[in-house]
């Protein structure tokens, strides 16, 4: 698996919302300004290509579908931010989260 681009994440985190989607509806998710149809298309192609979803066919168009579950990226990225900005060493993230004082709100 490999991180997405902010655009890439943006249209993931929608199709993720959505569970399975069109273009438009993904589009129709955003607020104003929307991004424009060709580029949110793009994007989608761009994360078939990477394996990050998958299409059916649905008469002239295409309904989109994750292959990666939302869990499943969070996962990686949880252990992409220790191993990279933690040094694998987990009291690292703990002492940093629990230092932030909106998380010891939370606690």
């Amino acid at each position: 698996m490999e991180r997405l681009t902010p655009a890439e994440e943006q249209v993931m985190l929608r199709l993720w919302k959505l569970e399975k989607s069109t273009v438009k509806e993904i589009v129709a998710l955003y607020d104003e300004p929307r991004p424009a149809y060709n580029t949110t298309s793009t994007i989608v192609r761009i994360l078939e290509k990477k394996k990050f979803i998958r299409h059916k066919a649905v008469g002239r168009g295409h309904v989109y579908i994750p292959k990666i579950t939302r869990e499943q990226y969070r996962e990686y990225m949880a252990d992409y931010l220790l191993q990279h900005y933690f040094d694998g060493e987990r009291k690292e993230i703990v002492s940093y989260y629990t230092s932030k004082s909106s998380l010891n709100e939370l606690l």
